[in-house]
């Protein structure tokens, strides 16, 4: 009984983290005004672009992310000699706040296309940075790449792998579930 108990758990358990390490196949990108967004959209795992501003990003994770985990990391990402690469998103969703006075440009690409690039440990739980340095904006390693551009107090919502490039500064709110994090955990390990 006791070693059918624990099959069940660990079954349950390997579906779950194949759920969970799962990306959409789909290149879209979600354009909506606050009020719209949902868990249903929160699950599609797609980046979605906030239309209207928010001034308190904090208050809003708190309000819509409730559910949505259980650690959050707030940091604030500014240009230094890592910031012209490539990075891929590791936590579960990634929120990039533009708190500047001008817009800011932010390079999006399809966790399909990792493979083109040589994402090193980085000991970062946040993402993983690539051996790419990004000389030339409308080509990036001659994979498509989409140019969002995010006005003054507007927020994009990054699901987990997810590449970016942003060379801006910006804040962004790192926000983890428990099998995210330990999956974090294993790419800058592995």
């Amino acid at each position: 009984m006791n070693k059918l108990f624990i099959f069940i758990i660990i079954l349950i358990f390997i579906i779950y983290f194949n759920y969970y390490t799962k990306y959409n196949k789909k290149y879209e990108i979600i354009q909506l005004t606050s009020n719209k967004l949902n868990q249903d959209i929160l699950q599609e795992k797609l980046p979605i672009l906030l239309e209207d501003p928010i001034s308190n990003p904090s208050d809003f994770i708190h309000v819509l992310f409730t559910y949505e985990y259980i650690f959050k990391k707030e940091y604030d990402f500014s240009p230094n000699n890592f910031s012209n690469r490539v990075n891929q998103n590791l936590a579960h969703h990634l929120i990039i706040y533009n708190f500047n006075d001008e817009p800011i440009s932010v390079y999006l690409s399809h966790p399909k296309f990792a493979n083109k690039f040589k994402l090193n440990k980085n000991n970062s739980f946040h993402y993983r940075i690539s051996d790419y340095i990004v000389d030339d904006k409308d080509n990036i390693n001659d994979i498509q790449f989409v140019k969002m551009m995010l006005k003054p107090k507007q927020l994009l919502i990054l699901p987990s792998y997810w590449l970016f490039y942003l060379n801006d500064n910006a804040k962004f709110y790192s926000l983890y579930g428990l099998f995210n994090l330990l999956i974090s955990f294993s790419k800058i390990c592995m």
